[in-house]
């Protein structure tokens, strides 16, 4: 789940042919983006709605159920959203994919993704333990950028899961990306994607500089307070 905007998914089909890379506007490229947006309207939609949907319950079930045994909320907030036909299209034209709408689910795993902010960073931990312990949800893979930083001063936790969804021809298991990180990770990341991708920023180079010595401080940060909450709590 990348940084993204988290809007209502609105299929455009016209215009994902019309902004179609001259490698992909072929006649059968065509009728595969077609494809994938009438499959998007249908059974791609429900199966990936239907598995975050799932996620998004358990995640606040988690959190309500530490609550009660802790007296204190591990999830501040939660973000979701379902990736659009054209935001496929595009990653699969960016990482060379083969476009085959049969295959897209084995290439793209983050169609489905769910965002976790949590107030502390030990928390981060925390919930990754206790998504881990949910028999119903398998992890698969686990990225840890809050560990290992990327050298931009991007922080996060990633996890991609799969969890069952049970359909007329029996059960399927779906995909979701979970990114959990602290506030101050998540402002740092949405400003170091409007820095990405907006054009014409005067000084942008010094702007990156700026803006991964302030990772370093708000990494910082969360440590400190991370120790004040201890210290608070003891």
């Amino acid at each position: 789940m990348a940084d993204e905007n988290h809007n209502e998914l609105q299929p455009q089909p016209h215009r994902i042919v019309d902004d179609l890379p001259s490698e992909l506007s072929t006649g059968a490229a065509i009728k595969e983006v077609l494809n994938l947006t009438q499959k998007f309207d249908g059974e791609f939609k429900i199966r990936y709605q239907t598995a975050l949907d799932l996620i998004v319950a358990k995640l606040n079930f988690i959190d309500r159920s530490y609550q009660l045994e802790h007296d204190a909320t591990l999830i501040d907030s939660i973000q979701s959203r379902i990736k659009s036909p054209d935001s496929i299209v595009e990653k699969m034209e960016r990482k060379q994919l083969n476009f085959t709408t049969d295959r897209i689910a084995d290439y793209i795993r983050d169609i489905a993704g769910v965002r976790v902010i949590t107030r502390f960073i030990s928390d981060i931990e925390t919930m990754q333990r206790l998504i881990k312990e949910q028999p119903d949800i398998q992890v698969v893979t686990e990225k840890d950028y809050v560990a290992n930083p990327k050298a931009n001063g991007y922080r996060s936790l990633h996890l991609i899961v799969e969890v069952p969804v049970y359909l007329s021809t029996g059960e399927e298991r779906i995909p979701v990306e979970i990114q959990i990180r602290t506030i101050g990770m998540n402002f740092w990341a949405s400003l170091e994607h409007e820095l990405n991708y907006k054009k014409d920023i005067p000084n942008k180079e010094q702007l990156r500089t700026d803006l991964t010595r302030k990772a370093h401080d708000i990494t910082q940060l969360d440590e400190e307070m991370d120790d004040l909450r201890a210290k608070i709590r003891k």
